[in-house]
């Protein structure tokens, strides 16, 4: 078998573009989960416009092994660029739901302090009363929320879970209020 530059440019180029179109369609994927019709519309026509060309190239001319290899490889490697920008896009909103034994009240103060709207609601556990709380947040700020809570308890159980649609409410998008005007 033999490779040359032009092979190893077309084989390249493959690779590359497989990246793209992947990359592409795991955003799309997450914004059509996300009811988001008009953006998924876009990179959808995006997406299958490169998947074409690429498809072109590798079943176009000589079928080399080292153009398939690059194929699947750009597959794989989009899969993972992909979830990749999903994740430092992070659009959307979670809900963080916090249950806390002895710190829920701090807790509660705490993250209301820092612009988060938190409803509390008065649960049974299992060794007696708790207080769970509910937060709903942008989701590049679930790591402000976790960092804070287990701040101060690191005993805390928390569960994060996307929310697909928030109407109403504290807005979680306002910005903080300095001390002074708290009073």
């Amino acid at each position: 078998m033999h490779i040359d530059a032009h092979t190893l440019l077309i084989a390249l180029g493959v690779f590359c573009l497989r990246v793209t179109d992947v990359s592409i369609g795991t955003v799309r994927v997450l914004f059509t989960i996300r009811g988001m019709r008009v953006v998924s519309m876009c990179l959808g026509f995006l997406e299958s416009g490169v998947f074409i060309f690429a498809v072109s190239r590798v079943l176009g001319g000589e079928r080399h092994p080292l153009t398939m290899i690059a194929y699947a490889l750009g597959f794989a490697t989009g899969t993972f660029v992909g979830i990749t920008l999903e994740q430092w896009i992070a659009s959307g909103s979670v809900l963080v739901r916090i249950i806390s034994r002895n710190h829920a009240i701090r807790l509660k103060e705490l993250l209301a302090s820092e612009g988060f709207g938190v409803t509390a609601i008065a649960g049974q556990g299992h060794d007696g009363n708790v207080l769970v709380l509910f937060v709903v947040a942008a989701r590049r700020k679930k790591n402000l929320v976790l960092k804070n809570v287990q701040g101060i308890d690191p005993d805390a159980f928390i569960t994060v879970e996307p929310v697909s649609q928030a109407i109403g409410g504290y807005p979680f998008s306002a910005p903080v209020p300095p001390e002074s005007m708290k009073k």
